[in-house]
């Protein structure tokens, strides 16, 4: 009798057991049920908002679409988005400490930190010391920036030193429509900027052909208003912020008064910030 009893005692705990494993199995299986599906709510819910995002930033939608915008917009619709800048001494970072002091450099970060669909922004410098309007086209350059395909062109008219070539009014109206005819042709979903250099202080001082830093910059923005190209003065944005910040041409320039510092690439660097998230 006492060993039907333990076998009666072995029975109803093994039943215990397999039920309560049965039990928590359910309970298991329904939790993960729930998760799967609070999961997929999110995700949908994440999906229902990009959708939404990607449709407030269509730039039909958007004409006067400030440009980080633009460049969030298309970091949402392909796999990588490119920045491509060619220019001379500034685009290059001539006279800052180092490369990411130099405008270009604190620009990349800065649109890289302010959207997190930009942190794997393509940025490419084609800057290059010393080239003038003559030498982007001769060299390979433009070319490079086309072969890029990027969404975005930022070309810095490299002015200052067409007029330390002497290089005439003419042909540097000429080769900037060369310049920009390539790009336009080639490029034809790109946006492209077009910059002017830094103020320098001998701006005034007359090369060969009796022609002063001023004139070329006046003869440029001539054919870029002309023919309705995107542009900023940076140099006349520069000249702006030292105003502001009560501050002398020469604080901002290296020792041979025509490149700019540290300070004189921050000061830079806000001009085209700004720009870059004002609504057109």
């Amino acid at each position: 009798m006492r060993k039907y009893g333990l076998i009666i005692i072995v029975v109803i705990c093994l039943s215990v057991l397999v039920l309560g494993h049965q039990h928590w199995k359910n309970v298991i299986e329904a939790t993960g049920v729930e998760a799967r599906e609070a999961a997929a709510k999110v995700k949908e819910k994440e999906k229902e908002e990009r959708d939404a995002l990607i449709q407030s930033l269509k730039p039909e939608k958007n004409k006067q679409q400030s440009l980080i915008d633009y460049l969030q917009y298309k970091s949402l619709t392909q796999d990588k988005v490119i920045v491509s800048l060619v220019g001379s001494n500034g685009t290059s970072g001539t006279g800052a400490s180092k490369t990411s002091n130099g405008w270009a450099g604190r620009l990349e970060k800065s649109l890289r930190s302010e959207r997190d669909e930009l942190e794997t922004l393509g940025f490419i410098n084609h800057g290059q010391e010393g080239y003038s309007t003559k030498d982007l086209l001769e060299s390979e350059k433009i070319a490079t920036v086309i072969h890029e395909n990027p969404d975005l062109v930022i070309f810095e008219n490299p002015l200052n030193n067409n007029q330390y070539q002497s290089i005439s009014l003419e042909q540097t109206e000429k080769d900037l429509k060369n310049i920009m005819s390539k790009l336009q042709k080639e490029l034809p979903n790109a946006k492209i900027l077009i910059i002017s250099p830094n103020p320098v202080a001998n701006s005034k001082t007359e090369n060969s052909l009796d022609l002063n830093y001023v004139d070329y910059i006046k003869v440029s923005e001539r054919a870029i208003k002309n023919n309705k190209w995107t542009y900023i003065n940076s140099m006349e944005g520069i000249e702006k912020k030292l105003k502001e910040e009560n501050m002398r041409l020469a604080d901002i320039l290296t020792n041979d008064n025509v490149h700019p510092n540290d300070q004189g690439h921050y000061l830079w660097f806000k001009v085209m910030d700004e720009y870059f998230k004002l609504k057109k």
